[in-house]
């Protein structure tokens, strides 16, 4: 009971405290610096940042297994599509394609054919078939003759299933030559495909570049002996570059593939151009925001992936925004706001920032022209704060 009567005693505190600057906040009102802010219009601009990759970045990996035996690009080489990277070992592979070879051929010469007859082949046309074929047909020759001598009481019934008998046997070897000729048929051809097999890992061997590009890493040295799907290197495409951002979704529908680009590289502060090549589909709930890729051309090598950039994408002609510095604006939350002056309180307003120019803040919002925007104690500054503002700017920046 005692310890209820104490938690009742200490919300009366609290309520009786409401109205209150919260503890810890001085009493008296907060020294600031303000700055009258005035609308301007400006180009409707979307500002990305990011990185640039390459168009594609390839993992490149062995097809076949072996050791390493010459290393012919190296990190930071350009190579063609196709070019070799690294050369594996070709003795064993060499060796296979021999003993395929070997086998291929054994299956032409029983068939008594060359490899440009392989697909035209005609199983009637074996020798052993004909000469099967050619058994049958005297066999029931006979059987016919045989059929004719005893019905004028010529020939024993015994001598007449004789040739019935020979006749049947006849007609089974022929089948068996036929069975036999289509079976070393299709050995021919398996064996055909062995040795194509056989000759492609012999190419595979030589490790290439699926891509026209440069080496971004090698990842094994000379002498390691790789096995088949193992990494060996990671080619990157470099022209063109790719650029991915992420653009807020008021923007949803206005920006379209084909559009200009432009982007400023921190390392040097040039400008390149580029276009818009993607526009995902689908808009973030959490962050607002829709992904974008842009594509630039990179002819002469100047750009480089992985440099960080700042990008501009025009969307229109021209919109109201207003300039206000940096600093003057907090951020709690992942909610921006600014604090501007009513009756000597500090009232917060949500806002959006479209993009930066110089130390200012482009931005939108809850904000009219001719308002006092707070610059300096944000830190301090909360909803309701009392404030008096000393030397106040004409206007901001």
């Amino acid at each position: 009971m005692k310890r209820i009567t104490t938690i009742m005693a200490l919300l009366l505190a609290l309520g009786c405290n409401g109205g209150k600057a919260p503890a810890g906040r001085q009493s008296g009102p907060l020294q600031v610096q303000a700055a009258v802010v005035q609308a301007e219009r400006v180009d409707q601009e979307v500002e990305l940042t990011g990185t640039l990759g390459g168009a594609e970045e390839v993992t490149v990996a062995a097809e076949v297994d072996g050791r390493v035996q010459k290393v012919l690009a190296d990190l930071g080489d350009r190579v063609d599509a196709g070019a070799p990277l690294l050369l594996l070992d070709t003795a064993e592979l060499r060796f296979k394609v021999e003993q395929a070879e070997s086998d291929y051929l054994q299956s032409l010469a029983r068939l008594g054919i060359d490899s440009q007859k392989l697909d035209r082949f005609d199983p009637d046309g074996q020798a052993d078939v004909r000469r099967a074929e050619a058994d049958l047909a005297e066999a029931k020759r006979n059987l016919v003759r045989g059929t004719e001598l005893a019905k004028r009481g010529l020939l024993a019934e015994g001598e007449l299933d004789t040739l019935a008998t020979r006749e049947r046997v006849a007609e089974a070897a022929h089948q068996k030559a036929l069975e036999d000729a289509r079976s070393n048929f299709a050995l021919a051809k398996g064996r055909r495909a062995s040795l194509g097999l056989a000759r492609k890992k012999l190419a595979d061997a030589a490790i290439s570049s699926p891509v026209k590009g440069a080496v971004a890493k090698r990842m094994v040295a000379l002498g390691d002996y790789v096995k088949a799907g193992q990494p060996v290197a990671i080619v990157v495409m470099t022209n063109p570059l790719k650029m991915h951002g992420e653009v807020p979704d008021r923007y949803a529908g206005r920006v379209l593939p084909g559009m200009p680009v432009e982007i400023e590289l921190d390392a040097g502060g040039r400008t390149f151009s580029g276009e818009v090549s993607r526009v995902g589909p689908l808009v973030s709930a959490t962050s607002h925001t829709f992904p974008v890729e842009a594509l630039f051309a990179n002819d002469d090598g100047e750009m480089k992936p992985g440099l960080f950039a700042r990008a501009r994408i025009r969307v229109g002609t021209k919109e109201e925004v207003f300039a206000i510095p940096e600093t003057a604006i907090s951020q709690v939350a992942g909610v921006n706001k600014i604090f501007v002056v009513e009756d000597g309180k500090a009232r917060a307003r949500p806002i959006a920032i479209l993009r930066k120019r110089g130390g200012d803040a482009l931005l939108q919002g809850e904000l009219r022209p001719g308002e006092q925007v707070v610059l300096t104690g944000i830190a301090r500054m909360y909803e309701g704060a009392e404030v008096k503002v000393i030397e106040p700017e004409g206007s901001a920046r």
